[in-house]
Order: C-alpha cells, then sequence, then structure tokens
C-alpha cells in the first residue's frame, strides 16, 4: 500500500507530544502578545541565554570525564555521561506536560528552571575541586586510544600516584601552576586553536564521522513518529511512545558500547563505534523495508512488536555512538581537548539543524518515506568506511608509539 502524502518537515515533533507543544505554543503566544518591542527582545535574549547552556556543559562534562578517569574507564564514564542526556529528555517528556496540564506552562517552565538550578548546585557539592588534569596527547604518553596493555598499565600508575578520582596518564607529581597557566595562555588565541584543529587529521575525520552518523540520529528522532503514522496510521500518542522506545535504546547503547570499548576492544573506541554504525546501517534498511511494505505491516501484534524492536535497534546504534566520538576527539586533542570539544561540537550541531529539513525534502520530492531511509543507509555506510579510516589511523599512531617512534606526520 502506498505511502499517504508526507506532512511538512519538522511537524512530528509537535505531533508526538500534542499537549507540550500546545500548551507550550499557546504560552508562548500569549507571553510575546503581551510583551513590547523591548520585552519581546529580551525574551529572545533569555533563550539565547538558555541555549549556552547545553553545549557548555557538554564541552566541561566531556573535559572532566577524560581528566578524572584511566583510559581502561574513559569509555564507559563518557557512556555514562552521555546517557544523561537522553535520561534528561525522557524524564522532562514524562513530568513536564503533565505539570504544564495541571498548573499551566509557566509552571512547567519554572519546573525546569528548579531542575537546572539543582543540578548546578549539586554538581558544586559533589563533583571534585581540582581542575580535571589536561591529558597528552598519544604521541607525547602512549596513552591514546588503541594503545591496550598500555593503557592498563598507565592508568595503575596514575590511580596509584594521583587523588582518589582524578586521572589522565600523567605522573602523580602535582601540575605546577604557572606552568598551567601558560599553557592556557598558549591556547588561548581562539583563531589559533581553530587553525591548530584543521589541522589535525584525526578530529577533523572523526567530526566528519560524527555529522554523517547525527544526520541519520536526527532523522530518526525527527521523522520516526510522522512516519508511523503517514504509513501506518498509527496514532500520535503510539507514534509518540515509539519514539521513548528509541531514547531507551539510545540510553542503554551509550551504556553498552562505551563498555565495550574499555572491557572488550582494550581501549580501542573506533571498533565499537564501527559495531554502532553497522547496527545503524540495519536499522535504516529495515526502515526501508517497511517503508515499501507500508499498509497494514505495522498493525497487529506481530507487526507492533516487529517496529518496537526495530526502534530499539535504531536507538540502540544510531543513538549510541555519541559518547565513543567525544571520547576520541577529547583523548587525542590532548591540553586541548575543552576548545577541540567545543569545535567539534559547533561543527556538528550545525549540521544537526540542517540534516532534518534535508530529510524531509527528500520525503517531499520522492512521496515515499522509502528514499528517505534509503539515504540514511547510505550515509551510515558512509559513516562505517570513514570509521575504518579513523581506526588505521589511531592504530597507526598506537603501533608507532609501541615501537618508540613518532606518528606519522600530522596525526593527531
Amino acid at each position: 500500500m502506498a505511502a499517504r502524502a508526507p506532512r511538512l518537515p519538522g511537524r512530528s515533533y509537535r505531533r508526538c507530544c500534542p499537549n507540550l507543544f500546545r500548551d507550550g505554543q499557546a504560552g508562548l503566544v500569549s507571553l510575546a502578545a503581551a510583551l513590547d518591542g523591548a520585552g519581546l527582545g529580551m525574551l529572545l535574549g533569555l533563550l539565547v541565554m538558555a541555549g549556552t547552556g547545553f553545549p557548555s556543559s557538554q564541552v566541561a562534562g566531556s573535559h572532566a570525564v577524560i581528566g578524572w578517569f584511566p583510559p581502561r574507564e574513559r569509555g564507559l564514564a563518557m557512556g555514562i555521561r552521555q546517557a544523561g542526556l537522553p535520561a534528561g529528555g525522557f524524564a522532562a517528556a514524562w513530568l513536564l506536560p503533565g505539570l504544564a496540564s495541571a498548573w499551566g506552562w509557566r509552571a512547567a517552565l519554572a519546573g525546569a528552571a528548579v531542575a537546572c538550578i539543582a543540578s548546578g548546585v549539586l554538581v558544586g557539592l559533589v563533583l571534585p575541586r581540582d581542575e580535571p588534569r589536561s591529558v597528552p596527547r598519544p604521541r607525547e604518553t602512549g596513552t591514546g586510544p588503541g594503545s591496550g596493555q598500555r593503557d592498563r598499565v598507565a592508568g595503575g600508575r596514575s590511580a596509584k600516584c594521583g587523588p582518589a578520582g582524578v586521572h589522565g596518564g600523567r605522573s602523580g607529581r602535582a601540575q605546577d601552576p604557572r606552568a598551567a597557566r601558560a599553557a592556557r595562555g598558549r591556547d588561548a588565541g581562539a583563531l589559533a586553536v581553530a587553525a591548530w584543529f584543521f589541522r589535525q587529521p584525526t578530529l577533523v575525520l572523526v567530526t566528519v564521522v560524527a555529522c554523517v552518523l547525527a544526520a541519520v540520529q536526527f532523522s530518526l528522532t525527527g521523522y520516526l513518529p510522522l512516519f508511523m503514522e503517514d504509513v501506518f496510521g498509527w496514532s500520535p500518542d503510539a507514534a509518540g511512545r515509539l519514539l521513548l522506545v528509541v531514547h531507551l535504546g539510545g540510553m542503554l547503547g551509550r551504556l553498552a558500547w562505551g563498555w565495550a570499548s574499555d572491557r572488550l576492544f582494550g581501549g580501542q573506541r573506533a571498533q565499537p563505534m564501527a559495531g554502532a554504525a553497522l547496527g545503524g546501517m540495519l536499522a535504516a534498511a529495515g526502515l526501508v523495508a517497511a517503508a515499501l511494505l507500508g499498509g497494514t505491516s505495522g498493525h497487529g501484534p506481530v507487526g507492533s512488536a516487529a517496529m518496537v524492536l526495530l526502534a530499539a535497534l535504531a536507538g540502540f546504534s544510531c543513538l549510541g555512538w555519541n559518547g565513543l566520538y567525544t571520547t576520541v576527539v577529547a583523548e587525542n586533542a590532548g591540553s586541548r581537548s575543552a576548545p577541540a570539544l567545543g569545535l567539534s561540537m559547533t561543527v556538528l550541531y550545525v549540521f544537526t539543524m540542517l540534516a532534518p529539513p534535508l530529510f524531509g525534502r527528500v520525503v517531499d520530492a520522492v512521496g515515499h518515506y522509502a528514499a528517505a531511509w534509503g539515504l540514511a543507509v547510505l550515509l551510515q555506510l558512509a559513516g562505517l568506511v570513514l570509521i575504518g579510516r579513523l581506526h588505521r589511523r589511531l592504530a597507526g599512531g598506537a603501533e608507532g608509539l609501541a615501537r618508540g617512534i613518532r606518528p606519522l606526520a600530522g596525526s593527531s
């Protein structure tokens, strides 16, 4: 059965969470009507300020994980940190719509604000006061990704020498504050750091990999509910619950792939990332088959169970690679891990803003979802090929260190 005409791109979020978006839209419209020009400018400024918090926490949190955990534990630690993102979305989707329905959108926004303030206070009270140690680049210490047993030995030495919870592959001696200030001064120039970043083949390559995989990730979360409504006639509520399955799979995937990189692959990041890309390619191929079948194939217990399993696989794979990507960037940027993460994620966020509208344009132009999901298969395949190149580069750097020689010029 042919799919019904696709709706406008971007509408899937609104239809997956109708109460949340209806209340939120009504609240924003009434608030905008009550404000003059200066008030609207203030509202825009506040929204911009709110938007700065998410990427800042991403960079700071990833930098802290790299500094506080030895190489053999970073994959899982970063996976736990990254799993907090879909977990927070889970909590917001579960609590805020009911809060808005009971007490209005103002109460929902106030509840979100209280949660943000409480998390900031908790971070200040619980996390160590010491600055996370900057991680030397693999060419400096040999404790980078892919170093296998050397990671375990270096991690063991750092665990013995440093205070609890503070690692990074350096010796146990306290870092000279003057040297730290000098290092920060050398890295202070934003343009210089950006020029340095784009001269590092490994950092550029892993960023491109993330952009390709993220295109599929955001297309999946943006259009899967709408796809289920248009092609299979699911209700908006049922389609929205399927998206929750995707995010649950993403939480589990970030934990599992991070654990696998530490325990099964000896600190290798590219190999489990390749596994996630392969799983995402299979999930996208399953969505192509579902789009071609269409009609009643998604109804009934068997069809519904198959779509739930497919959504879980898609979330596990298409959302599970993120922690490995940030770990690769941080481990290969050394003392510049924080600005490198910021630059890489900026490129990634720009790309992810463009991917969902392009997905919708393909659906509109072709008139069928199979073409768009087929494009997702090709993107996952491209990501898999690029990850193979990344693995060879990282493994080549580790092999050079094992032999006591420097990696090839320009490697990270």
